[in-house]
């Protein structure tokens, strides 16, 4: 917090003119330290000789003050006796005794007049036209926040503390003993005061004491309602400064329980599972496997698809949630129950009917409002080809993340404070204020998600919302939902055995004062895991802005948080990239700051005591970072290389794998053209030298991969050797491999899975690929495929199984052959029973050929399985297909 530039002008007296004041340093009559506010403050500034009293020795503390004497005042404190600008600034100013103090502030910028070119120095100065000049005056870190042109100003000073208990209205015309509170807690730099928050000046009827540095719970719906409605007045954008790094939390009347059980232990079925971050700590995704049956999300479709071995592929059944109106994002499998997250817009009619003598004659007026619903769907699965529906929850609000330890499920939502009702705010009953939540367990009707008096305020938060984390059992369609609400927000998530991590970046823009520019910092929220649910423990910051939920990590009792600050094109303030280590109650323990200036995070990966980093602009420096000391943290070694790593995934304790993109640097030298994927094992066994033991390119510029982008698309079990992802291949014509500016787009060539043998000796060797579009499709598809690609790879016992929107397709392993194949949307038909044209039929084609799916049922024999490969003809009214 900056204070004067010039504190030795401050004992410079204010003049007779402004006061006829008796220039003694005698206490003032009517200032007792008992009984008159901020008497602190009037005597500090008395004994320093910056102000005086009147000729009868009052100080009159409790007068209004007018613009002119308060503009003397404030200048006379920040550069002295002034003989300002030649010439008039104001028409209502001209050459009087005030005119260089207003003048020089206007030069300055610090005031600007009234619409029609007025000063009005006569008139009393009221708060918010106090706290701008003083805010700029004391150059205050001032934030372009906020709907109103004054908040900026007012929240400068909130940060400072330096706000008055007295002020209780924002255009209440201030005291003279209120204007030298504030000046003198900015001068003393006093933050032990009792002070107050914007929004407790704005709204007199909230009564939760926003000026605290503890989060709090709310007071009664009041506080509510005054968050709304300035929500409602900005469209939801609010922002607060926020000095504090960490915030010791409060009493909570839940006290800490027995933290999470562990992951379930194994299943005797040998198949593989969701690639998750933390072991034990299961995440949603758009196809799960018990290893009996898969389980996928399509469109608005969920398919149960049987893969018993010694079977053929079957789809048991199918559900459609279409006239539902409800979007199946992604999901979890436990045992019988089969947990379904989504959303749906619900748009509600509603009716205003016409009053007096017109209401028979005019309709009523029809009007709609409509919000987001986050829809958690339980199935019982016991019977696959049934499955019946038997719990529907649905909050307001968007999802942010999921998490899933043993049978309690975790949702992350946010939900705006924007008001969202036909009904005016200021008529809204209480029930109305809190996000809704309907529960089929119970009347399945909208009842708040909390209590106005549970839901905990945190202090100074940027962009507030309503942050709930719903912890919902699964073994149970009747056990009650939990919901911690909290006015917060969040956008990424990290969760271990024992807490819950919620992330929100907090962009500010400040253009006053020496620190222009704009600054990000992190937020950080911890919920304690508890036998109830959950609990919000602490709270904290860090600098800078988060990549992913791979930039956060706990370990033996401390968080780590790896950021990046700035923007690494700005040359005049470059990029740089962050490492802090935090205790539980999220105070800062530990850092490293500055890691390569002028590039970005682009993946980072936290493994026991070590942190790998991989930053990027023109090349990919791959860091080596210690932790085992969480005050201070190391960095062990580096390497630079081309390219870069979106993501870092454990191969044993000693090597890494990245997935991420060439690059070919650009002709004049100042960044790079990305070019096909790179796959790269990183042995860091000398950990002051890191090296590249096994690398591959695939494709050229325009190859993607989901795995680069969703690490749950990977399937990596090394035991096995095996390696796998889905990617589109794109390869640059040999026309244009001269091209030497390295930007060349190549076209289209397949999509699918890749399947890898990995070994430390070998590294990666190839060892087939499975794509569900046939070789018409690729003919049919132009420069773009659509339909069928190939989403995730899954294992169970010696068979690889690839879904897509279409269907799945089943290949042995290790040897890559096809051995069933099935469309979502085929006809249940019998066998082919040896009937006449089905003779000499063979249902499945040699090893050495690719079976492909067909899109229709022939007429003459419908258990058709395959169309033909090039290669090979078709037999018997097409119900089968051989060798030339």
């Amino acid at each position: 917090m900056k204070l004067f530039r010039h504190i030795a002008l401050l004992s410079i007296a204010i003049t007779s003119v402004l006061f006829g004041l008796d220039h003694t340093l005698a206490a003032f009559s009517d200032v007792s330290g008992s009984s008159t506010p901020y008497s602190e403050a009037i005597d500090s500034y008395r004994s320093q000789g910056i102000i005086s009293g009147y000729n009868d020795g009052s100080f009159k503390p409790n007068a209004t003050i007018n613009r002119a004497e308060f503009m003397k005042i404030v200048m006379t404190a920040r550069d002295g006796e002034l003989d300002g600008p030649e010439g008039f600034c104001f028409p209502d100013v001209g050459d009087q005794w005030h005119a260089p103090y207003i003048c020089t502030a206007r030069q300055d910028g610090i005031v600007s007049g009234y619409p029609d070119g007025t000063f009005q120095p006569g008139e009393d100065i009221n708060f918010v036209e106090a706290g701008k000049i003083i805010s700029l005056v004391f150059e205050q870190d001032i934030e372009e926040l906020g709907f109103d042109w004054y908040e900026k100003y007012v929240r400068a000073l909130e940060a400072s503390k330096a706000i008055p208990q007295t002020i209780d209205s924002l255009e209440r015309k201030i005291t003279r003993g209120e204007m030298v509170e504030m000046m003198w807690r900015l001068t003393e730099n006093k933050k032990d005061q009792p002070t107050r928050g914007y929004l407790n000046v704005k709204y007199p009827n909230m009564k939760v004491d926003l000026s605290k540095d503890t989060p709090q719970l709310a007071s009664s719906c009041e506080d509510i309602r005054a968050f709304r409605q300035e929500g409602n007045r900005s469209g939801g954008r609010m922002l607060y400064a926020e000095d504090a790094v960490a915030m010791p939390m409060m009493a909570r009347s839940n006290a800490m329980g027995a933290v999470a059980e562990s992951a379930p232990a194994s299943k005797s079925a040998d198949f593989s599972e969701t690639n998750v971050q933390v072991q034990g700590v299961d995440e949603a995704d758009i196809v799960k496997t018990d290893g009996s049956y898969l389980y996928i999300i399509r469109n608005q479709f969920l398919s149960i698809v049987s893969t018993m071995p010694d079977s053929d592929l079957k789809v048991m059944s199918q559900i459609d949630l279409t006239s539902a109106q409800f979007n199946p994002r992604e999901l979890y499998i436990d045992g019988d129950r089969l947990v379904m997250i989504g959303d749906r817009w619900e748009q509600v009619q509603y009716s205003q009917p016409a009053v007096g003598i017109f209401s028979k004659m005019i309709a009523p007026d029809i009007g709609y409002y409509g919000s987001n619903r986050t829809e958690v769907r339980i199935y019982n699965v016991a019977d696959r080809s049934n499955p019946t529906l038997d719990r529907t929850l649905s909050f307001e609000g968007n999802q942010v993340s999921s998490r899933k330890i043993g049978d309690k499920m975790y949702l992350v939502m946010n939900q705006g404070m924007h008001w969202g009702y036909p009904t005016p705010l200021a008529e809204a009953r209480d029930d109305q204020l809190i996000p809704q939540m309907r529960d089929s367990a119970g009347s399945n009707e909208d009842v708040p998600v909390a209590r106005c008096g549970t839901v905990v305020i945190l202090p100074r938060v940027p962009s507030p919302q309503y942050l709930m984390v719903a912890v919902i059992p699964t073994d149970s369609a009747t056990a009650p939902v939990n919901v911690e609400t909290v006015i917060g927000n969040g956008d990424n998530v990290y969760m271990s055995l024992d807490n819950l991590y919620v992330a929100n970046t907090q962009y500010d823009y400040n253009w006053y004062g020496q620190n222009r520019g704009s600054t990000e910092k992190t937020n950080i929220y911890r919920f304690a895991l508890t036998d109830e649910g959950i609990d919000l423990s602490a709270q904290g910051s860090v600098p800078g802005r988060i990549l992913n939920q791979f930039s956060m990590d706990e370990h033996e009792n401390h968080f780590r948080i790896a950021t990046t600050k700035g923007n690494m094109w700005d040359e005049q303030n470059p990029s740089t990239n962050n490492v802090y280590i935090l205790n539980q109650e999220m105070n800062h323990v530990g850092k490293i700051e500055g890691i390569a200036p002028g590039e970005r995070i682009y993946s980072t990966r936290f493994m026991g005591d070590r942190l790998y980093m991989v930053t990027f602009k023109k090349v990919d420096p791959f860091f080596v970072i210690d932790t085992s000391n969480p005050a201070q943290p190391l960095i062990l070694g580096k390497l630079k290389l081309p390219g870069y790593s979106d993501y870092l995934h454990p191969y044993d304790d000693d090597h890494v794998i990245g997935f991420g993109k060439d690059t070919t640097e650009s002709k004049d030298g100042n960044f790079a053209w990305y070019q096909g994927m790179k796959i790269a094992l990183f042995d860091v066994r000398d950990v002051s030298k890191p090296v590249v033991r096994h690398e591959i390119i695939i494709g050229d510029r325009g190859t993607e991969s989901q795995l680069l982008h969703n690490h749950k698309a990977l399937l990596f079990e090394k035991d096995r050797d095996l390696l796998a992802f889905p990617i589109r291949i794109h390869k640059i014509p040999d026309s244009q491999k001269s091209n030497p500016n390295g930007n060349a787009w190549g076209e289209l060539e397949w999509q699918g899975a890749q399947v890898y043998r990995l070994t430390l000796e070998k590294g990666f060797q190839l060892q087939g690929q499975i794509s569900h579009y046939t070789k018409d499709d690729e003919k049919k598809a132009g420069s773009y495929f659509y339909g069928k690609d190939v989403e995730r790879i899954l294992r169970i016992d010696d068979s690889l199984l690839t879904i897509s929107q279409d269907g799945v397709k089943k290949h042995s392993f290790p040897s890559i052959k096809l051995e069933d194949a099935i469309r979502y949307d085929e006809e249940e038909s019998e066998e082919c029973n040896g009937s006449e044209e089905c003779e000499g039929v063979s249902d499945e084609c040699p090893d050495d050929s690719e079976a492909n799916y067909v899109s229709k049922i022939p007429e003459t024999c419908q258990v058709l399985r395959f169309t033909c490969s090039e290669g090979m003809t078709v037999f018997s009214g097409s119900c089968g297909c051989g060798c030339k």
